[in-house]
Order: C-alpha cells, then structure tokens, then sequence
C-alpha cells in the first residue's frame, strides 16, 4: 500500500539547523551529546527532514522539555526513521509488526464497556503486517472468533538470519523490508540499510538452492542458522485466523464485529481517514467496533481512538493512551493533522502544564531511571545515557517502569483532565481515557 498524498511540507517552516527547531518549537537545548546525533537529521532526505520537523512541533504542542532529549530519541530520528519511513521502500508503508503489540489492545476488546462479543466475532486486523504476530495472538486470545489478517504485502519469501532478524523478499528476489528481532538490534541493523540488504541478499543467494522445486506449497530451507521459507503465508494459519490480501477499502471482507487498525493511518492523509471510516462504518454489524492507534512492543506508548457503530456512523467513545507517553511518545506521523497524534499531544499538554503534577511526575520516573541505570541527569539537567546500558534489558525493565508510574499517578492525571473540564477515567488496561 502506497502512503497518500505529500508530506504536509505546505504547513512547516523552513529550517537549517537542528539547533534552530530546539529553540523555535522546544524554547531551549538538549544536551551536545544529543545535538550531535541530531545533526544528521540536516543532511537527510526532504521525506526525514519534514518528518523531523513535524515531531518537533508535536513535541511543542505536548510542551516537551528540551532537556528530556536523549541519544536514544535522537537516534530514533537519524538513524531508524530514514530506514523505516515509505521513502526508504519505495513509497510503501513497510508491515512492521513485533510480538507482543497488540496484548492490551487484546485485553481491551475482551473487558470494554462500549460492546459485548458473542463467539462467532469477526475482527477485521486491517494492516495486520507480515509476519503476522498480532493476529496469531488474537486467534489466541479469541479462539471462539474468527481473526482475519488483513494486509496489502504478504510476500513469496521468508528469510531469517543467525540473529532471527528477518527480511521478507518478492518472488525475484528483491527484499520488500527488513525487520529486527529484537530492540538491540535495530540501531545495527538501520545504520547501514544498504548493508544489510546484501547482507540478507547474500543468505537468500545461499539458501534459494537448498530450497525442493516450487510446486506452490509451503518448503524450507536451513544453514548456518539461516532459515528461508517459500509460501510462508499458510504456516500462519489456523482454524480461526485467515489472510486476506488487502487494506481499507476491499470489498471482499465479511461483516465484523471489531475492525482493528494499529501503526496504519498514520502513515495517511485526511482524505485517506475519511474514506477509511466511512468504508468501517460499512463492514461493521450494528454496535460493532472501530479500534485505531499506533503502539509499540507490549503494548508501550499506545494511543488510540475507540468508535462504534451507531446507525451506520461511526461514534467516538474514547480517547485513550499510555502515560508513559508523557515523556516518551514516538511522534510517528507523516501528515499535519493526524488525529490521534495531535489529539495526544494537546492531552499531554494540558498535563504538563499542571506544575505540580508534571514535578512529582518527572521526579519519581528520574528516580526510577537513575535506580536501573537507564538514563541520568547530568549537571545541566539534562538526561544522559549511561555507557554501560543494556538495551537487551532496557526493555523489560521500562515496562515495569511504566507500570509503576501508571499505578501512582494514573489517578492524578484523570484529577488533571477534570479540572480542565473534560471527562476522563482509567479503562480496562489501565490507560487513560478521555470523552470526544
């Protein structure tokens, strides 16, 4: 599926330096150590340039601390979004996906208060992504459902590599995109795209032989730790869980229950949404429910909208998020405007202007940083990475982090968001939800 549409350049401002966006959206400097990362954003593509300089304007709607920029966010910038963005994929939205993405969104569905599933639901996974981990996982969790995985790619190879990084490759050949296995390794990965496509051309050029004659069925080859698998579409299947080759706006999909469509519309135009609801508010049954958002591993740095039909519309019901997110939301959007992006941002600052909260708040996730060796304050303030940190651990023991500040300062967030007037409580996950 192409990504819609330009990239919002019309709404920005020009700009040279990264130095200029810190002190035109954010009112101050990160550290030099991020800056120097940062800098390589000036020198990339118009596509990573605007991306950048969307970011940054998110950042200062959320009224994000410039002394809160790591290395790590910075990389993000300057080494993953070049790689991941459509451009690097010929104008494609890449299906990424990782294990594990979807587990609250899952756990949502089963306990929200805006619809009852009876067994038999249909789910649409629209933009499912290949390998398809979080529609297997749905199959899972429903098995009295049936799942069907929607997504415009599923290609003819599968190839992993001794580190069980993948690569998905066309029938002649030509790597679609790449994927990590895990958090670790997508900075090594992402620094040389050009490498680590010959190095996933060279493992397929050495497993394409040892693979029997193609008779349209799924086959195996292995060596060294490397695995290739031709037709691997059909090893995802299961009695409740299908493939459909697709996206928003195929007329070939049932009648649902749930349409589920995470890290997707981000990538697309007003006009693109628009099209998008009105086809969902077609393939739902009555009561039935739209879930749309983008997340990350487990389920971190969610955001996401809920809707549900409603005599053939789509009705918002909420508004939810991490508040994780406070501090470290990925600003993924390619277009000014995109809904549940800004709509995140404005929410995140009006918490951030409560000095009180926003105090405490940063004070205990310092604390809680500091005490796992994750991240430090230097002697400007600013946050800094120690030298010894361990990104295979990072992950596991920001997730216990996060629970932690959910479980002490969900409360006082939902305090917040009253007393500016709007409706606010903690849904069935646990993030914070908000009333249209």
């Amino acid at each position: 599926m192409q990504a819609s549409g330009g990239t919002g350049t019309e709404a920005q401002e020009r700009w040279n330096t990264v130095e200029e966006l810190c002190d035109r959206y954010l009112g101050g400097r990160p550290s030099e150590a991020t800056l120097q990362v940062l800098r390589n954003a000036a020198q990339q593509r118009p596509e990573v340039r605007d991306f950048v300089e969307r970011a940054f304007r998110l950042m200062a709607i959320s009224k994000f601390d410039a002394r809160d920029f790591t290395p790590f966010v910075a990389r993000f910038f300057t080494v993953i979004a070049p790689g991941i963005l459509p451009g690097a994929w010929g104008g494609v939205v890449p299906p990424f996906t990782l294990p594990g993405r979807h587990k609250k969104i899952d756990a949502y569905l089963r306990a929200n208060q805006w619809a009852k599933f009876e067994p038999g639901t249909v789910m649409l996974d629209v933009g499912c992504g290949f390998p398809p981990q979080t529609s297997i996982e749905a199959a899972e969790a429903f098995p009295d459902w049936r799942i069907v995985a929607v997504d415009p790619t599923f290609e003819q190879y599968l190839l992993y590599d001794e580190r069980q990084n993948y690569a998905c490759l066309d029938r002649t050949g030509r790597v679609r995109y790449f994927q990590a296995s895990r958090p670790e390794e997508f900075m090594r990965l992402y620094s040389d795209r050009d490498a680590t496509i010959q190095h996933f051309l060279q493992a397929f050029a050495q497993l394409l032989p040892r693979l029997p004659a193609d008779d349209g069925t799924l086959s195996t080859a292995e060596h060294d730790g490397r695995r290739l698998v031709r037709h691997p579409l059909s090893a995802y299947e299961r009695p409740n869980l299908t493939f459909v080759q697709g996206g928003f706006g195929s007329s070939d999909l049932p009648q649902a229950g749930v349409v589920r469509s995470f890290n997707v519309l981000i990538y697309y135009d007003a006009d693109f949404r628009r099209e998008a609801e009105k086809w969902a508010a077609q393939v739902l049954r009555p009561g039935g429910l739209f879930v749309c958002g983008r997340d990350d591993s487990e389920t971190l740095n969610a955001h996401y909208a809920v809707y549900r039909s409603e005599g053939g519309r789509l009705i918002e019901k909420e508004f939810a998020f991490g508040l994780e997110t406070m501090r470290h939301a990925v600003w993924f959007t390619i277009h000014d405007g995109e809904r549940e992006t800004w709509r995140l941002a404005e929410l995140l600052g009006i918490l951030r202007s409560d000095r009180e909260f926003l105090r405490d708040y940063d004070a205990r996730l310092d604390s809680l940083l500091a005490e796992n060796r994750m991240a430090l304050r230097d002697e400007n303030g600013h946050l800094a990475e120690p030298p010894d940190i361990d990104l295979a651990k990072a992950l596991p023991v920001y997730h216990e982090i996060t629970h932690k500040l959910e479980t002490e300062f969900a409360d006082r967030a939902i305090s917040v968001f009253q007393q500016a007037g709007l409706h606010a409580w903690r849904n069935p996950v646990g993030h914070i939800a908000v009333a249209p």
